[in-house]
């Protein structure tokens, strides 16, 4: 009988751990009153913009490509990071304490802080000189032109960007990119494309 009692009781004690840790897992998916558990994904966050930068394909062995790369054209793209920070809001009302968010749901971010993005060469590429402005032929996934993206709401925070320029063979597209801020200042980033081969 007493052995009996000592298996019931791991069973009841494994069951109660069990039912306790499904619903701490349970309550962080859904902390966000917005996000439905069973498959939406919530309304966007308000975040302000903290620094920027670019990044290159092809993506191999876990890195994206550098600059002492080469890369054939046809496979070469390019893409916009934007780095940010959620605005303060107010604390949760829940029994657990921070903000979880749907781990299958890419980033819904509404920049509150940017009034734009340009890009200047700092080497020749195609038929440009080095020092021109190339943000009217820069455009983003949308088909909008950097020098005329100004809406930052429902954003992930990353734009695959198409440059309207034919490079040369064995050229690099060096760029001065500049994320403009709402209280005046600027982040900068300066980068360098990986070889990229014509033919």
């Amino acid at each position: 009988m007493n052995k009996f009692l000592k298996t019931k009781s791991v069973k009841m004690t494994a069951a109660i751990l069990s039912a306790y840790l499904s619903m701490l897992v349970f309550v962080a998916c859904v902390d966000d009153p917005q996000i439905n558990p069973f498959g939406e994904c919530g309304g966007p966050s308000n975040v302000n913009a903290t620094d920027v930068s670019l990044v290159y394909e092809p993506y191999k062995n876990n890195q994206f490509a550098v600059e002492t790369d080469t890369v054939k054209l046809e496979e070469f793209n390019v893409y916009l990071k934007i780095a940010s920070e959620t605005i303060a809001h107010a604390p949760s009302t829940g029994s657990f304490p921070g903000v979880a968010y749907a781990l299958s749901c890419a980033p819904n971010l509404n920049f509150q802080n940017i009034t734009g993005i340009s890009m200047t060469l700092l080497a020749p590429y195609g038929d440009k000189e080095a020092g021109t402005d190339i943000s009217s032929l820069v455009k983003t996934h949308d088909d909008i032109k950097l020098s005329d993206l100004r809406d930052f709401t429902g954003s992930t925070g990353q734009y695959r960007l198409s440059v309207d320029l034919q490079p040369e063979n064995k050229s690099q597209l060096k760029t001065k990119t500049v994320l403009k801020l709402k209280n005046g200042s600027e982040k900068i980033f300066e980068s360098s494309s990986p070889v990229l081969l014509t033919n």
